[in-house]
């Protein structure tokens, strides 16, 4: 009987300790899960910031060698001459 009582107490001891490592092992897989979220989570918002970054560059780029170009004179497309857009607008589109 003592035997018997004995061989129980070992056997609990360890499956108790055999939950605990598992416990651990668990605890630790969900925190790293966690931590693996969050650091996906702020590299991909790094790439948005980054692209939105470099599309204003180049949005500011464009407007500036717009700013640049010469301003062309108003042209009626009824007075133009068949050869510009306004006469193409005139000959194709309005018939």
């Amino acid at each position: 009987m003592f035997l018997l009582t004995k061989l129980k107490a070992w056997a609990l001891g360890l499956m108790a300790a055999v939950l605990a490592v598992a416990g651990a092992y668990l605890a630790g897989r969900w925190k790293g899960s966690s931590a693996a979220k969050v650091k996906a989570e702020v590299s991909q918002q790094r790439a948005q910031i980054h692209a939105q970054d470099a599309q204003a560059r180049i949005d500011a780029e464009v407007d500036h060698e717009i700013a640049k170009l010469p301003d062309a004179p108003a042209q009626r497309v009824g007075d133009a001459a068949p050869a510009t857009a306004a006469g193409r607008l005139r000959t194709d589109w309005m018939r």
